[in-house]
């Protein structure tokens, strides 16, 4: 008899604790960011709030993904970035190619997208380098950059 009573009173306690849990709400409901993930698992250069990747003097193509945090549309979605030029001290041309882009597409039904960076070969210039940054600016209208992981550069050793 004491055993029944004290596997009911062991059934009753575990009920009422799984009884507590909240329901699992989405995070991102109604809120839909980007941001660069170089940003997230690279650590900011020092006295900067983003990271700078090392790049060498070489022709070569970068690439930087793009993440959408928040719900996948159906349609797909245009990305305005931009250099910052207070930060950016490369040349366009010179260091970096862009290809004329000023925006990134987001698939539909996706959650990445690419920026795709041409650095370019420089005349070399021993301890030097240039930097470029770039900055998301979202969609305009319902797509907003994840203010702590918008922007995210390159430094070119010349």
């Amino acid at each position: 008899m004491k055993r029944i009573i004290n596997i009911s009173l062991l059934l009753l306690v575990m009920t009422s604790l799984f009884s507590c849990f909240d329901e699992n709400k989405p995070l991102f409901d109604k809120v839909t960011l980007v941001e660069f993930q170089d940003a997230i698992v690279n650590s900011p250069a020092l006295g900067k709030t983003f990271p700078l990747l090392a790049s060498t003097n070489a022709v070569q193509t970068k690439t930087l993904r793009i993440n959408l945090v928040g719900a996948q549309r159906e349609t797909e979605s245009v990305i305005k970035f931009s250099v910052d030029p207070t930060e950016t001290t490369a040349i366009a041309g010179t260091h970096y190619d862009l290809a004329g882009a000023t925006t990134i597409t987001i698939p539909a039904k996706s959650s990445f997208g690419e920026l795709k960076v041409n650095i370019l070969k420089a005349p070399a210039q021993p301890n030097q380098t240039a930097t470029v940054v770039f900055v998301l600016e979202g969609n305009g209208t319902d797509i907003s950059p994840n203010a702590n992981y918008k922007k995210v550069g390159y430094r070119i050793t010349l």
